[in-house]
């Protein structure tokens, strides 16, 4: 059991935030470690790569539905139960996507696979909102991140191998063998950092009420809808690199797989850079801004390079390892403030902030996924969504020093 709240990230210690990590990056891993496979799905049953990348679109959008639903059962049950509930659920849509005979029933496994691994995305958030102020969310959101990391620098690596020696079956059964050990280990180390008093009675009201506060909170709004265009933009490379790369450059997959975890190590660097930023002093909103910029400007200047045919793959690769690196400086800082700006129930916050985040990430990957096919298209969708994130970042802080200013912590 951990105290309701903390100022130090020693109190919560390392262990736990690689827990977190872990059942954080569940999704990363479901996600990340088949991109490899997607042209075998493609040949496999016989589809189109667009058909393909709607198991990617599907899984999205199981994540923005799930996290809906865990709000309010993490302020009504606390952290702990809802959270081990996911783990379970993803581990069962992972064993029925390895057994699955078509499309149509993977696109349903992979469905029922996100509702369990939405709970890893709302749960670690709403413990770090309960123990932690501003500056040490913004840099443990940073850190759990760069943990998180982990998973696509080596999944699509360890996906490639599978592929190599076996197909992409195998692939959901790693991946349910995984979910089964963050079950284990969050049963002896998940706490529950939300008191009894501050729980809230689960009823359709209260749910409607909740939520209906969030909604209208107009800076906490103008940071989700941010959030979902910085994930809508990493989504649309991911589901979209494996596509260009390995048909446009005639790279094999596990080349792709190499390219891809470079680029991972980018954004790890980048999540780097904006803890030492903020060790520095420099403000959360700052390092973000910075990080924002950057990432629309290198997604503009690919697609000035595919249009002008220079992108060569070494160019196409460099701006898009700027692009994806510069995220680092993005996620936790965006992540802490929207959390920040959020009130008492963090719960319904986090999860109305993930909702929000991948529903329009789903959206954005589904409405790429019928644009033409070509390397033009990704660094179109990385130049808009970035533009779109920095003028709603712009407008919170305008409506923050609207009022009395920014708030450190709500408790």
């Amino acid at each position: 059991m951990y105290p309701a709240k903390t100022h130090s990230t020693e109190s919560i210690g390392i262990t736990l935030i690689l827990l977190l990590a872990l059942l954080t990056g569940l999704d990363a891993l479901a996600i990340d470690m088949y991109l490899p496979a997607m042209p075998a799905l493609a040949n496999d049953f016989r589809a189109s790569s667009g058909r393909i990348q709607q198991t990617l679109s599907i899984f999205l959008a199981g994540l923005a539905i799930g996290q809906a639903l865990y709000g309010p059962l993490l302020d009504r049950y606390g952290r702990r139960l809802p959270l081990l509930l996911g783990v379970a659920i993803f581990v069962i849509g992972s064993i029925l996507a390895a057994l699955a005979p078509t499309v149509e029933w993977l696109l349903a496994a992979r469905f029922l696979q996100a509702l369990g691994a939405a709970a890893g995305l709302v749960t670690p958030r709403a413990i770090v909102a309960d123990l932690c102020d501003l500056n040490e969310s913004a840099r443990i959101f940073s850190l759990l991140m760069q943990v998180m990391m982990i998973a696509p620098i080596v999944a699509p690596l360890l996906g490639s191998y599978v592929l190599a020696h076996g197909d992409w079956r195998l692939i959901f059964w790693i991946l349910a063998a995984l979910g089964i050990a963050g079950f284990l280990w969050g049963l002896r180390e998940i706490p529950d950092s939300l008191p009894a008093e501050r729980r809230v009675p689960l009823s359709f009201r209260n749910i409607v009420q909740a939520y209906g506060r969030q909604m209208r909170n107009p800076v906490f709004m103008a940071y989700t809808l941010a959030g979902g265009f910085i994930f809508g933009s990493l989504f649309t490379y991911i589901s979209g690199s494996s596509f260009i790369f390995t048909q446009h450059f005639s790279l094999t997959p596990t080349q792709y797989g190499y390219l891809f975890a470079a680029n991972s190590v980018a954004l790890v660097l980048g999540g780097q850079i904006s803890n030492q930023m903020l060790k520095r002093g420099t403000r959360e909103q700052h390092a973000m801004y910075l990080g924002i910029i950057v990432h629309s400007v290198a997604g503009l200047l690919l697609f000035l390079a595919v249009r002008t045919e220079i992108a060569k793959l070494w160019v196409y690769f460099s701006l898009l390892a700027l692009a994806v690196g510069s995220l680092g400086m993005v996620i936790g800082n965006l992540t802490a403030l929207t959390m920040a700006n959020a009130g008492r129930q963090a719960g319904t916050a986090s999860a109305l902030m993930g909702t929000l985040h991948y529903l329009l990430s789903a959206i954005i990957g589904y409405a790429v996924s019928f644009a033409a096919a070509g390397p033009a298209s990704l660094p179109l969708a990385i130049a808009v969504c970035g533009a779109l994130a920095l003028l709603l970042s712009l407008m919170a802080a305008r409506l923050i020093t609207g009022r009395s200013g920014p708030i450190n912590h709500v408790t």
